[in-house]
């Protein structure tokens, strides 16, 4: 039995899995829509193969949006900011929650925030970006080049790209991916061709490639995160 709780301690907010033996933490970073029943149910899986699981909340304190277009305006007013808050979270983890090393996965807008934070904090021994909403223009709310702070990212990155995708579009795509072959740490990109963006919501699955995408995309993540996960932990205290 997974047991849940929601913790609002300082600038950490969001909704908790604990595994009952943890490996290792997941700051999961949501979609437009905050914590809801998928992230939920995502933080479950985790927590379920030893992870324990935060799930960021970014609207902490309000109501959850009725529906996406409600969640699409409402992102429109998170500032790059909030980013500070998810450093928080992984002291959190590491400190509160004793576990012994952290990734991020993040799904859409919280792609992109996934990005940026593994960008700042190089405690995050894994970063995976799921469709992550970087557009090209930058829209007012975004005051961090996330393609270029990609470049920045110590840690290994596994990103996931949706063939069909209208908000992270192919020049995005392509210049985010060259910033991150630059790195010295190794990079994983999966592309599933003809997937739309967000193509792991439950009501675009009636298209064959989105749900071929879902299908697909997500052991390989999990793969991913396992093995920078378990060997960070098991490493030798002063090894990178």
């Amino acid at each position: 039995m997974i047991r849940t709780e929601r913790i609002d301690s300082g600038h950490v907010h969001g909704h908790v899995a604990h595994a009952q033996r943890p490996r290792g933490g997941i700051l999961l970073l949501p979609t437009v829509t905050g914590v809801d029943a998928f992230m939920r149910e995502r933080s479950q899986m985790l927590a379920e193969a030893g992870y324990t699981t935060l799930v960021w909340d970014p609207y902490p304190g309000e109501t959850p949006p009725p529906d996406l277009p409600s969640a699409q305006a409402r992102a429109l007013k998170l500032g790059d900011d909030v980013v500070d808050g998810m450093t928080d979270c992984i002291g959190f983890m590491l400190a509160t929650l004793k576990l012994p090393a952290v990734g991020a996965l993040g799904f859409c807008l919280g792609g992109r925030f996934a990005v940026l934070l593994a960008a700042r904090d190089k405690r995050l021994v894994a970063c995976v970006p799921y469709y992550p909403s970087i557009r090209l223009p930058m829209p007012p709310n975004h005051t961090l080049d996330a393609i270029a702070l990609a470049a920045d990212i110590a840690c290994p990155v596994h990103m996931i790209h949706a063939g069909a995708d209208r908000v992270f579009g192919p020049e995005a795509f392509v210049r985010t991916r060259e910033a991150l072959e630059r790195r010295a740490a190794a990079t994983v990109v999966q592309v599933h061709p003809g997937a739309a963006h967000s193509f792991m919501r439950a009501e675009v699955q009636s298209e064959p490639a989105n749900a071929s995408a879902t299908r697909l995309s997500w052991p390989p993540a999990m793969a991913f995160l396992e093995t920078c996960l378990d060997g960070r932990a098991a490493a030798p205290a002063g090894t990178a």
